[in-house]
């Protein structure tokens, strides 16, 4: 009689031959014998996982490394099971385990960079394909990959060099090839709209204007407003439209200074005595005011490239409804970064920093969005129902959708400038529980029930007042 390791051999002949069911006829005895045999347990899920069957498979192979932590192809396995099923921090630490034990493991290496780029690690991405790119160069996905983080970043002309060394080595890659032609498009684009701003370096924007809602809760957001309109004015010819909503006099002379504040537009809506904006009801009014056919909200904190305004203002006129001129990625920018980009006024040494900085946000919804300014009333513009801060940006996208009108983004990520959060701008706000629950309302509304209230005004309301903050708490 054949011992269990003569069968796991034999086995794994027939598993490496294509012979599965054979093998899984020699696995099970195996485990008869030996129900925590951890390389049979491993086999089993492989066959598991080859049969269709994730859940049995993730069981198995996790039962192996139970038992046994030292076999790297089960770590790597159990790691790609938990990848495919999206449990990704689950994922990262298996392959990691993987790597532990053999540290030369190109495809645990190359699936741990997709985890990693997956949920927004991209400096962690970056350095682990380095290090798999420096001790194997012929590894095409890794190249491809590396192509992948590229194109995420923005960065069109890096990623067709690396999309190129790819298909040298793997010619037959037809998503390389496809990849490389779109980045390489993308290249040509920019390159485009640089070449055509004017000869003071701005680009012509003139038939849009950014809507700022403004609310001076604290130095960061003055300092902050200050740099921003810098910017715009800097790169675009757009009408800058600054909105205010709060009693008495305005904060904006003292934060811009005479000189910028005399370069925007200003609306101040009257009434709101509270410390929470009603940035829903003010950006109605400001889209409303505003002269052109195409508008962006524009928050306080963010930067975007000026090419990147550009695509969305071009996709907005052919007819984009809501247009984020940015792909979802949402960088955190700390520090003397913040202070660096009030010197430079210019996003290339965010650019070139952004794998360093957190990712806030792997798909945000916020921060800037561009839209047809009679499109945007027609669909009911902002939500009123949304007081102070909190998933107003995420109803408009999900109604939009409801309605039937494409939500589109442009390549490139978006940089938030760091700022105190005051319970205006934070979950401490008394709205966040209220504004959570008309998302979801919105979610499940039927859509022509939803064009309905449109018409009927449903989604506007008089502006926040005190009378509307919620009782202070007893004790």
């Amino acid at each position: 009689m054949a011992t269990i390791a003569e069968a796991l051999a034999i086995a794994l002949d027939h598993l490496k031959a294509g012979r599965h069911r054979e093998a899984g006829i020699l696995y099970g005895r195996v485990l008869e014998v030996d129900p925590d045999n951890a390389e049979a347990l491993h086999r089993n899920g492989v066959l598991a996982w080859l049969a269709g069957d994730l859940p049995g498979a993730t069981a198995m192979i996790a039962r192996s490394v139970e038992r046994d932590g030292s076999d790297a192809d089960a770590h790597f396995n159990l790691g790609a099971l938990q990848h495919i099923a999206l449990r990704t921090e689950e994922a990262i630490a298996s392959y990691r385990r993987a790597i532990d034990i053999r540290p030369d493991f190109p495809d645990a290496e190359y699936h741990l960079s997709e985890a990693l780029q997956a949920i927004g690690r991209i400096g962690e991405a970056l350095g682990v394909l380095d290090g798999l790119l420096a001790r194997h160069p012929h590894h095409p996905d890794g190249w491809r990959q590396r192509g992948d983080i590229e194109a995420d970043l923005g960065r069109p002309g890096a990623a067709v060099g690396f999309y190129e060394m790819a298909l040298s080595l793997n010619p037959d890659d037809q998503g390389a090839r496809d990849r490389l032609a779109a980045q390489d498009a993308a290249y040509r684009s920019r390159r485009t709209i640089l070449e055509a701003a004017g000869p003071d370096g701005r680009h012509d924007l003139s038939d849009v204007t950014f809507l700022i809602a403004f609310r001076a809760d604290s130095d960061d957001r003055r300092r902050n407003l200050r740099y921003i309109v810098q910017y715009l004015l800097k790169h675009t010819t757009a009408a800058i439209l600054i909105g205010e909503d709060r009693t008495g006099p305005s904060d904006l002379p003292d934060t811009l200074g005479p000189e910028l504040a005399a370069r925007c537009l200003h609306l101040q809506v009257e009434g709101n005595d509270t410390p929470f904006t009603h940035k829903a009801h003010l950006v109605n009014r400001m889209v409303d005011a505003a002269g052109t056919p195409v508008v962006a909200l524009h928050d306080t904190d963010i930067v975007v490239d000026p090419v990147q305004y550009v695509l969305a203002r071009d996709a907005a006129r052919k007819g984009g409804s809501l247009v984020f001129p940015y792909n979802g990625l949402f960088f955190w920018v700390l520090g003397k970064e913040v202070v660096r980009f009030g010197h430079t006024l210019s996003t290339a040494p965010l650019n070139a920093l952004c794998p360093r900085f957190p990712l806030m946000h792997r798909n945000s919804p916020g921060g800037a969005a561009f839209f047809d300014r009679m499109t945007l009333q027609a669909a009911g513009g902002y939500n009123e129902a949304f007081l102070s801060w909190g998933y107003e940006d995420d109803e408009l996208v999900e109604r939009f959708r409801r309605l039937g009108l494409g939500v589109e983004r442009m390549p490139g990520p978006l940089y938030h400038l760091d700022h105190a959060r005051p319970e205006n701008s934070s979950e401490r706000n008394p709205f966040i529980q209220a504004n959570k629950a008309e998302l979801e309302r919105i979610r499940t509304i039927d859509p022509d029930r939803l064009r309905a209230e449109i018409r009927e005004g449903r989604l506007r309301r008089p502006l926040l007042s005190s009378k509307d903050l919620p009782p202070p708490a007893a004790g």
